[in-house]
């Protein structure tokens, strides 16, 4: 069960690594919608994905 338990831990990691990259990449990458309110969205769904990485619950 604690195999099986990391496994998820480690595919749920994999995962906020990988979407969490293609935020960041997105994020400089855009040439429409450069508003702040944009920057302020981009933040908001990127600090999770950091937050997750970095182990803090």
């Amino acid at each position: 069960m604690v195999f099986l338990q990391n496994v998820i831990y480690y595919i749920y990691m994999a995962f906020a690594a990988i979407s969490g990259f293609f935020l960041v990449k997105q994020l400089f990458k855009r040439e429409k919608h450069k508003g702040i309110v944009n920057d302020i969205i981009y933040a908001y769904c990127i600090i999770p994905f950091l937050l997750r990485i970095l182990q803090i619950k």
